[in-house]
C-alpha cells in the first residue's frame, strides 16, 4: 500500500480497480499487506461503496469479528476473506450479498451459529458459483440447507454434508467431520460430479458404492476409516484420473486397474497386502499410471516385474512394505522416472550395476533402511544429471567417499549414513549444491583437510526460510516450514587430528554432529560464525582446551552436546548457554561453572566432584526422525530431514489442484 499517497489519482494505486465510465473504485484487493486492524469497522464501506470484488486474504486480524459493515457492499460479486486470523460468528447480514459470484471464508475460526444465515446466504445468493468454507465451523448447519445451492455452482468446499444439487461440478467435504459414519444417499444424485473430495472425515465400513459416476474425474477419500477391499469397479470409472485413499484401513490385493484414464493413485498408509497379478502383456489402465504411491502398507514378496513396464512413471513410492527379494534390474526401462522410493523393505544383494543408465530425469532416490550390499553404482548413477537426493542409508554399502558424485550439478542431498564406507573423505571437486551430507556410523577414517570444506558452497549460503505465495498475480510472502534442513553429519567414524578452522565457514548450517571420532585439540572459535546453527554434537572426541567464549554468539543454538572430552576452564556464559544444563558438558573434568555444581577459582569445596556422575546425552546410534513441530534436536539429524526434503520438494496433485482452485479461479 506504498503507493496510496494523498493528492495522486486512486485509481493508479496498487491493488484499486475503477470502472472505467464512471471513475468509482469498483475492486479493491489489499491482501497479503500484514494489517492487523482497519482504521474502523465503517472504513471499506464507508470510501469504497460501490465495491465489487473485495480481498483481505493473508492478513493478520488476530482474532477480530468480521464486521457486518461489509454486507453493505450490495454490489460484491467476489469476496475473499481467507487466511486473515478471523474468529466468531459469521454475519447474518451476508445474506443481502444476492450478486456474490466467489465467496471465500476459509482458514478462520469463524463459525455459521445459526442455519437460517448459512440458509439465506445461499438462497438469496442466486448466482453463487464459487464457495469456499474449508475449516468453517458449520456443526449448526442442517443438510437439508444445501437444497438452496446455485445450479450454477462450480467449486464448493465446505465443512457439512445433504448436497442434491445435480449440476454440481465439485464437492469438496473435506476437514470437517461431518458425514459421522456414512455418505449420504444424496450424493448418488449428483450425476455431472466431476471431483469427489471427502477427506478427513469418519467414513467406515467399505467403500461407498454412491460414489459410481462414469463422469468422476477426480475421487479423494483420504483420512478416513474405511476398511475392506478396493472394489474393481472404482478402478473402472472410464474418466477417473485420481484416486486418492490414502490413510485407511483397506486389505486385501489391490485390483487390476481397467481405467485407461487413471493417472494418479494413492494407496499409502493402508494393510494392503499385494498388487494383483499380472502379465506384461496385459498392463491394461497401469501402463498410463504416472504417480503411483502405496507406500506404508503390508505389501511383501519381490517386486512385481510388470512394474517395469509402466513406462509412464513419474513417481513410485513402495517404501515402509516387506518386499524382499534383489532390486530388480529392469527398471532400467523406466525413462521417465522422477522419483524411485524403496525405503525400509527387505531388498538385499547389490545395487544393479546398470539400473540408472536409463533414468536421466531421475531427482530422488532413496534405498534407505534395506540390506543392500556392493558398492555404489558409478557409472549407471554418474548419468542422472537431475539427481537431487540419494540416500542409500542403513544398508550394507561397502564402498569408498564418492566423489565422483560431484559431477552431478544438482545433489542437494547425500545419505550414506549407516554403512560400511570407508577411507578417507576426500574430494578435488565441488559439491556445488549438497546441503545435507550425512557420512555417520561408517569406517571413514583419516584427518579432515581444511580444503574439504571449501568444497560445499552451498552449505556457506544462508537460505530464506519463507514462501512466496502468489494471489491473483501478486506475490505474498508467507512463513512456512523450512524447505531445507543445512546439515553435515560425520559421527560415529574414525576421523583424527584437530576441527579445521575451515568449518566455520558453512555458514547456513543448521545441524552439526561431529561426535563420536578422535579429533583432538581445540574446539575452533570460527564456529561461533555459524549463526544458523542451531544444533551442535561434539560429543565423544578427545577435545581439549576452553570452550571458545565465541559460541555464546549462536543465538539459535538449541541443542549442545559436548560431553566425554577432554575440555578445561569455565563454561562461557550469556545467551543460550544459559539453557543448557549440566548434561551437555558431563565427562570432562576441567570445567567448571554454571550449570556444573564445580565452580571456578578454586572455591570448589567439592573439588573432586565425580563429573561422570552427571547426566549424560545420548549420541551416535540411529539417526533422528524430525517431528515437524521441532520437538527438540539429537544426534543423527538427517534420515528425518531427508524424508522430510523429500516430502516439500515432490507434490503430490491434489496439493497442486488446490493450490490452483485457490489462486487461480479466484477473480
Amino acid at each position: 500500500m506504498a503507493s496510496w499517497n494523498e493528492g495522486t489519482d486512486c485509481c493508479s494505486w496498487e491493488g484499486v480497480t475503477c470502472d472505467s465510465s464512471t471513475g468509482r473504485v469498483v475492486d479493491l484487493d489489499i491482501s497479503c499487506q500484514q494489517m492487523s486492524t482497519l482504521p474502523h469497522n465503517n472504513f471499506i464501506s464507508q470510501y469504497f461503496p460501490h465495491l465489487r470484488g473485495l480481498n483481505l486474504a493473508y492478513n493478520h486480524f488476530n482474532g477480530s469479528t468480521i464486521s457486518s459493515a461489509i454486507a453493505k457492499l450490495t454490489d460484491l460479486t467476489r469476496l475473499n476473506l481467507s487466511h486473515t486470523g478471523f474468529s466468531g460468528e459469521i454475519p447474518s447480514e451476508f445474506s443481502h450479498l444476492k450478486k456474490l459470484v466467489s465467496l471465500d471464508l476459509s482458514f478462520n475460526q469463524v463459525a455459521f451459529v445459526r442455519d437460517e444465515d448459512y440458509s439465506n446466504v445461499l438462497s438469496n445468493a442466486t448466482n453463487l458459483s464459487e464457495l469456499w468454507l474449508q475449516e468453517v465451523n458449520m456443526s449448526n448447519i442442517k443438510p437439508s440447507s444445501f437444497s438452496n445451492l446455485s445450479r450454477s455452482m462450480k467449486h464448493l468446499d465446505v465443512s457439512d454434508c445433504g448436497l442434491t444439487a445435480a449440476s454440481l461440478k465439485v464437492l469438496e467435504v473435506s476437514s470437517t467431520n461431518c458425514f459421522g459414519k456414512m455418505l449420504p444417499d444424496s450424493i448418488g444424485n449428483l450425476k455431472s460430479l466431476r471431483v469427489l473430495s471427502l477427506d478427513e472425515n469418519q467414513l467406515v465400513g467399505p467403500i461407498p458404492s454412491e460414489i459410481v459416476h462414469s463422469s468422476l474425474h477426480s475421487v479423494y477419500l483420504n483420512n478416513n476409516f474405511l476398511n475392506g477391499t478396493i472394489p474393481s469397479w472404482l478402478l473402472a470409472l472410464p474418466s477417473m484420473e485420481i484416486l486418492g485413499l490414502s490413510y485407511n484401513q483397506l486389505t486385501g490385493e489391490i485390483p487390476e486397474i481397467q481405467s485407461s484414464s487413471l493417472r494418479y493413485i494413492y494407496l499409502d498408509h493402508n494393510r494392503l497386502s499385494g498388487l494383483a497379478p499380472t502379465s506384461s502383456t496385459t498392463l491394461k489402465g497401469w501402463n498410463n499410471l504416472q504417480w503411483m504411491d502405496l507406500n506404508s502398507n503390508e505389501l511383501s514378496g519381490t517386486m512385481p516385474s510388470y512394474i517395469c513396464y509402466l513406462a509412464s512413471l513419474l513417481v513410485i513410492d513402495l517404501s515402509n512394505n516387506n518386499l524382499s527379494g534383489s532390486i530388480p534390474e529392469c527398471l532400467f526401462n523406466l525413462a521417465e522416472l522422477s522419483v524411485l522410493n524403496l525405503r525400509n523393505n527387505n531388498f538385499h544383494g547389490p545395487i544393479p550395476s546398470s539400473m540408472f543408465g536409463n533414468m536421466s530425469k531421475l531427482t530422488h532416490v532413496d534405498l534407505n533402511g534395506n540390506k543392500l550390499g556392493g558398492s555404489l553404482p558409478a557409472q549407471s548413477l554418474a548419468t542422472c544429471k537431475m539427481l537431487e537426493v540419494l540416500d542409500v542409508g542403513n544398508n550394507n554399502v561397502d564402498d569408498v567417499f564418492p566423489q565422483w558424485l560431484s559431477n552431478l550439478p544438482s545433489l542437494k542431498v547425500l545419505i550414506l549414513g549407516s554403512n560400511s564406507f570407508h577411507g578417507a573423505v576426500t574430494t578435488s571437486n565441488s559439491f556445488s549444491m549438497l546441503q545435507i551430507l550425512d557420512l555417520s556410523n561408517n569406517y571413514f577414517n583419516g584427518s579432515l583437510p581444511a580444503g574439504l570444506f571449501h568444497k560445499f558452497p552451498a552449505m556457506k549460503m544462508l537460505k530464506d526460510k519463507s514462501e512466496e505465495v502468489t494471489v491473483k498475480g501478486k506475490e505474498c510472502v508467507v512463513n512456512k516450514f523450512p524447505s531445507v534442513f543445512t546439515t553435515l553429519d560425520m559421527s560415529n567414524n574414525y576421523f583424527r587430528g584437530e576441527i579445521p578452522d575451515a568449518i566455520g565457514e558453512l555458514g547456513s548450517l543448521l545441524f552439526l554432529n561431529l561426535s563420536h571420532n578422535n579429533f583432538v585439540g581445540p574446539i575452533p572459535s570460527s564456529l561461533g560464525n555459524m549463526r544458523e546453527l542451531e544444533s551442535l554434537d561434539l560429543s565423544s572426541n578427545r577435545l581439549s582446551r576452553k570452550i571458545p567464549s565465541q559460541l555464546t554468539s549462536l543465538t539459535y543454538l538449541s541443542f549442545l552436546n559436548l560431553s566425554r572430552n577432554s575440555l578445561v576452564g569455565p563454561i562461557p556464559q550469556g545467551n543460550q548457554f544459559g539453557t543448557f544444563d549440566a548434561a551437555s558438558y558431563a565427562g570432562n573434568e576441567g570445567l567448571c561453572g554454571v550449570p556444573l555444581s564445580k565452580k571456578c577459582g578454586g572455591d570448589d569445596e567439592d573439588g573432586d566432584h565425580d563429573q561422570d556422575s552427571e547426566p549424560e546425552l545420548e549420541s551416535g546410534g540411529e539417526l533422528f526422525s524430525w517431528g515437524f513441530a521441532g520437538a527438540g534436536y539429537g544426534c543423527g539429524l538427517v534420515i528425518g530431514i531427508s524424508t522430510a526434503y523429500i516430502m516439500f520438494s515432490t507434490r503430490k496433485p491434489e496439493w497442486l489442484v488446490e493450490i490452483v482452485e485457490n489462486w487461480t479461479w479466484r477473480g
